[in-house]
């Protein structure tokens, strides 16, 4: 008997936690091209914008939808059309917050799409980037890959002061200090440097590094994953070393030292970040690894394992609970195994917010105290 009431309670536990759920694009933008596709990307795809699983299609009524099965009670997700250039936003082509899906919202979810960034007029953008943001004069060459990139530029507000200033290369650069360029709203980069500068002196100059909208999954990526796709982070790594650092140190007042030199990216650019500054100890003296796509592949962790520690260098961990279930048990596992190498707890320090969700708000929320720690100021 109490076998069968057991097996009861556990069937009605994985009843409340997982069901099928059934979206419905209700209404899409006029100004949608005839030949789009429709994706949902969001934590249950880790956040492809392309998946076909994910797909949208046509039911038996005309509607386009999409069914998934077995979903768990809470997740986040976006609809877009296959990359995230052409991502929904509001009618005024503001970034919206990531869409939350609840149990008690039932098993069919109808959605009005508002717009689509990619076919909103630039004109009706408006940046929110401040006055200490400039694009460097031309894009920058990637002769690794055979591409040019954008890459924008923070001043503290001294700098037309002679001294030299610590540098923070960042990746995702669309994401940090513009609304009108981000996908799913800004890190507020330039405006929480300013604050720094004002409450605590310190002065940094900000690189950021536009991604390459459909390469990003290829220049995010070291490795291939066991499906074979990705892997020119490498190559990547090897052009902000190789040719973006050079340039910056030799048009900026910068002080090129690793101590100085920080890298620091979320999500696929949080395990860039992790990657590149193993991958070059003697150039980046400090990392900012923030939900860090560990799970892409198992090469992350064995490059902790192989990597002869000889510097100090500081490293910082940050996931919100409410991300992925992999996540956080993914950023324990690197902690332990940085220990393992060599990393002492003043080189490692690790940050779980239990209200952190996958997305620019929560990372730029941290983003203040991973820089306050890295260079020991309250």
């Amino acid at each position: 008997m109490k076998k069968i009431l057991a097996f009861i309670i556990l069937v009605s536990l994985s009843a409340t936690l997982f069901a099928q759920v059934t979206f419905i694009l209700k209404s899409i933008p006029e100004n949608t091209p005839r030949d789009s596709k429709f994706y949902l990307a969001g934590m249950l795809n880790k956040w492809q914008p392309n998946h076909s699983d994910y797909e949208f299609t046509k039911d038996n009524l005309g509607r386009l939808s999409l069914t998934l099965e077995a979903v768990p009670d809470t997740f986040e997700y976006k609809i877009c059309r296959g990359d995230w250039t052409s991502v929904e936003v509001d009618s005024a082509g503001r970034d919206i917050a990531n869409r939350l899906y609840v149990d008690s919202l039932g098993n069919t979810i109808v959605l009005d799409i508002k717009n689509w960034r990619d076919r909103m007029n630039p004109r009706q953008l408006v940046s929110t980037a401040s006055k200490s943001v400039f694009f460097t004069p031309t894009s920058i060459e990637i002769p690794q890959l055979n591409r040019r990139r954008t890459v924008r530029v923070y001043f503290p507000p001294n700098y037309s002061s002679s001294q030299g200033f610590p540098v923070i290369y960042m990746f995702d650069g669309q994401n940090l200090f513009d609304a009108s360029t981000a996908f799913a709203g800004e890190w507020r980069v330039d405006e929480v440097m300013d604050s720094l500068f004002e409450r605590r002196g310190l002065g940094c100059i900000v690189v950021a590094i536009y991604h390459g909208e459909d390469e990003r999954l290829n220049e995010y990526t070291p490795w291939p994953n066991n499906d074979k796709l990705g892997g020119d982070g490498a190559k990547f790594a090897q052009f902000i070393v190789r040719d973006l650092k050079p340039y910056i140190d030799k048009y900026y007042r910068t002080l090129p030292d690793r101590n100085n030199t920080i890298i620091m990216g979320s999500s696929l650019g949080g395990l860039m970040a992790l990657y590149t500054a193993l991958e070059y100890p003697k150039v980046f003296g400090k990392a900012g690894v923030f939900s860090p796509s560990l799970w892409w592949s198992e090469e992350a962790f064995t490059q902790i394992k192989k990597f002869r520690k000889r510097q100090f260098q500081k490293i910082y961990l940050y996931g919100g609970e409410k991300e992925s279930e992999s996540l956080i048990p993914n950023i324990e596992r690197a902690e332990k195994l940085l220990q393992e190498v060599g990393f002492s707890e003043n080189e490692i320090f690790k940050s779980i917010a239990p209200d952190g969700r996958h997305n620019e708000y929560y990372w730029g929320r941290e983003f203040p105290e991973a820089l306050k720690w890295m260079f020991g100021i309250q």
